[in-house]
């Protein structure tokens, strides 16, 4: 990816998240940040992916965002300069709670090896 894109994607999503931190209200969303943002090198679509402290709510989360699209668009179309504003696509982002999940399953093998070495031990 070219750096053009790197900053286009950067500054797509740090103002995405402003928008929907300071404008979007409603509490279906409740914790929400936006994790990345992939734009197609023609700037006509944009992948949003977020992610949500409550897991549960991703489908809803992903509806009323995807609802107010033409909104954020707009929104982004006042605070950034860009030629071309793309389409927003939000996509849920699981990536940090798989990120957990993996961290929990290491720290449970570490803690079961320890526990055999600890009985080895006394053997």
């Amino acid at each position: 990816m070219s750096l053009r894109m790197e900053k286009v994607n950067s500054e797509l999503q740090k103002r995405i998240m402003e928008i929907i931190q300071g404008e979007v209200d409603d509490p279906h969303l409740g914790i929400i940040s936006v994790t990345r943002v992939e734009t197609t090198v023609d700037l006509k679509e944009s992948k949003v992916y977020f992610s949500l402290l409550d897991d549960t709510k991703y489908d809803k989360a992903k509806d009323i965002l995807n609802k107010m699209g033409g909104f954020i668009r707009m929104r982004l179309g006042n605070s950034i300069r860009i030629k071309i504003l793309p389409e927003l696509h939000f996509i849920p982002d699981d990536s940090i709670k798989y990120s957990v999940d993996m961290y929990q399953k290491i720290e449970q093998v570490k803690a079961d090896d320890a526990k055999r070495r600890k009985e080895h031990l006394k053997d």
